[in-house]
């Protein structure tokens, strides 16, 4: 689990700012918050907190994205779709861990939430233009 802590940072410092106020498409507050929740997703200690600190963590990332994408789907349907499809798996791979996972469970789990990252800062960058 502690792998997936160390992943999720390394992934989430690639993840850039969001976007900015102002007066944007509505979505853009949407995009803020979904970034702001996986940034905290980051921050989840596995090791005092164990799976259910990702558990709880990965759905409020699920949330925030699901209002961002149902709001920008029409202007970004790559990248809605691509982050939909990134939390679906995160989600199925968190559901199978056990309390004391396997290695390549933990493995999957880190590569499936480091997707969900990626998602997420293509998704960002692609609303950069309607949000700055």
């Amino acid at each position: 689990m502690k792998r997936i802590a160390l992943l999720a940072l390394t992934a989430l410092a690639l993840l850039t700012a969001a976007c900015g106020g102002g007066g944007g498409p509505g979505y853009c507050s949407d995009v803020d918050e979904l970034e702001q929740s996986v940034k905290d997703l980051g921050d989840v200690d596995v090791i005092a907190g164990g799976t259910k600190a990702v558990t709880d963590a990965l759905q409020k990332v699920e949330s925030n994205a699901r209002v961002a994408v149902d709001a920008a789907r029409d202007d970004f349907p790559d990248e809605t779709g691509a982050l939909s499809d990134s939390i679906a798996d995160v989600k199925s791979s968190v559901r199978q861990l056990t309390d004391d996972p396997t290695g390549q469970e933990a493995a999957r789990a880190a590569t499936d939430v480091s997707a969900v990252v990626t998602a997420a800062d293509d998704f960002v960058e692609a609303t950069r233009s309607e949000c700055d």
